[in-house]
């Protein structure tokens, strides 16, 4: 079965993109970063939570781009049924690992230290609100989905220990690899690039925004089913280079957590949910071919980048 456009309110079908704006430009993608990221801000940012007008112009935003990404995977097919399910979703995990092989071999064996802390620096737009994502996607859900999703959480809040909650440990990683660029002259906003706030984007739209619940279920479970092998080769090349082992405790960690969380997640809350109706199926499903259609572009421009940052540093 073809994919088919999302389920929507009918009084929504008609919107179309924003007049005279690219959807994935670098203008709509910081507008829609500096809105999401006012939503998950401390409590004392109160007062800088959008408004309805704000919120109005970012739906028809999401909107456009939600069909853009639709469109750009609809040659996809989709699973008929949810025993077709598993060895669907695993093919697209094998197929994603595979369109970004270039950029974890690059990192593992050639990157240069100005490469690799370049690449550190992109990742802190998705790494940094991670946990609150993971807060989002146990929204609504029951008894052992919800449980699965809660142990994925506090494995992020370090087992209740300070100094091994995760977005702890990643910003000392990004706060150490940005002294590196500073230290060696390197460009600090490599990453102002569209395809890095749209990285982080989607994943925060989708958390955001209770109608793409499911497909947040299904982005994050083939994030955590990929990651590990993209952690390995961070963690590689920065043995290579002689990075502090303490610099790269995150990555470290995450080779094997995310191999666990990405069993877990589909064993305990993909794999039920599909089970449920058509309709939940097609969406996760959506969830997962956007999220590696973005990811890969992501990766892309990622390793383009890199290059331009070996040359602008030294070896």
């Amino acid at each position: 079965m073809l994919i088919s456009p999302a389920l929507r309110p009918q009084e929504e079908a008609a919107a179309g993109p924003p007049e005279g704006e690219d959807v994935e430009g670098l203008a709509v993608q910081r507008q829609l970063h500096r809105h999401y990221t006012s939503l998950l801000a401390e409590p004392e940012g109160f007062a800088a939570v959008p408004g309805w007008r704000q919120r109005q112009e970012v739906e028809r935003i999401e909107r456009a781009w939600v069909d853009l990404l639709d469109a750009r995977v609809a040659r996809h097919e989709l699973p008929d049924r949810a025993s077709q399910f598993e060895p669907w979703y695993f093919a697209q995990a094998a197929r994603h690992t595979e369109l970004i092989a270039g950029l974890t071999s690059h990192l593992e064996g050639r990157a240069t230290l100005a490469e690799m802390a370049t690449f550190f620096a992109f990742e802190e737009k998705v790494d940094s609100k991670f946990d609150d994502l993971m807060a989002l996607a146990q929204l609504g859900t029951s008894g052992r989905v919800k449980l699965a999703i809660g142990e994925n959480y506090w494995d992020e809040m370090g087992e209740g220990d300070p100094r091994l909650v995760h977005t702890t440990l990643f910003d000392a990683s990004v706060t150490w690899m940005r002294g590196q660029l500073g230290a060696r002259g390197a460009d600090r906003d490599r990453a102002e690039l569209p395809e890095v706030y749209a990285n982080a984007n989607q994943l925060l739209m989708y958390g955001l925004n209770r109608r793409y619940a499911p497909r947040l279920l299904g982005a994050l479970g083939v994030l955590e089913q990929t990651a590990s092998r993209r952690f390995r080769a961070m963690v590689d090349g920065c043995v290579r280079l002689g990075v502090p082992a303490d610099v790269i405790a995150y990555q470290r960690l995450h080779v094997g957590v995310d191999h666990d969380h990405g069993a877990e997640w589909f064993e305990h809350v993909l794999a039920p949910l599909v089970r449920r109706s058509g309709e939940l199926l097609g969406e996760i499903c959506r969830g997962v071919l956007t999220r590696c259609e973005v990811a890969v572009r992501y990766y892309e421009t990622a390793l383009s980048q890199l290059l331009g940052a070996g040359r602008a540093g030294s070896p």
